[in-house]
């Protein structure tokens, strides 16, 4: 995935074979030494930590963790479309943005205005949240629910999950304290 990003987007000036090597390698473990990533790579130790260092000032890569939502509970994925009253569509995609079930929003082109991906935990929760918050919207004109089945490519790591993490309520995992 990244190779393909990157043989489509980067000027060559930004990125080498090497810096390009480094990110395929952060790609599969972000946590790996730089000893050891520079052993794969057959330079020293001090390249690997500059280019790493270069790259994230470049803001080329950021290394995070990323949580996966199906180990926390959340289950159900399902895509979005919206039409909304053009005159107010900023004005509810920063609502939408807001909503921490809703881990993708875009304006798009076509039959809808937006598209957001939201992430339940079941079907009765994205019932509930569409109940709650998207019929709240009056500017919402129309919307349409398409529903994962099963992902094949992309999964959780291209989601952004952080507002649905720091709401998680974590009290029936593994006997944690809930943050509410």
């Amino acid at each position: 995935m990244l190779e393909l990003f990157l043989k489509g987007c980067c000027e060559v000036e930004m990125i080498d074979e090497l810096d390009w090597k480094l990110m395929l390698e952060l790609q599969k473990n972000g946590r790996q030494s730089y000893v050891d990533i520079a052993k794969m790579l057959g330079v020293v130790e001090g390249t690997v930590r500059n280019r790493v260092k270069d790259l994230m000032d470049k803001n080329i890569i950021k290394i995070v963790g990323v949580p996966n939502p199906r180990e926390l509970g959340y289950n159900f994925v399902s895509i979005m479309g919206l039409q909304v009253r053009m005159a107010d569509l900023r004005k509810v995609a920063e609502n939408l943005a807001q909503k921490p079930h809703v881990c993708y929003l875009a304006f798009v082109t076509g039959r809808y205005d937006l598209m957001a991906i939201i992430v339940t935990r079941s079907s009765e929760e994205l019932s509930q949240f569409i109940e709650r918050e998207i019929s709240e919207l009056p500017s919402i004109l129309r919307t349409e629910t398409f529903v994962n089945l099963d992902i094949i490519k992309g999964g959780w790591l291209g989601l952004d999950t952080t507002q649905l993490i720091s709401n998680l309520d974590i009290s029936p995992l593994k006997g944690g304290k809930s943050k509410r």
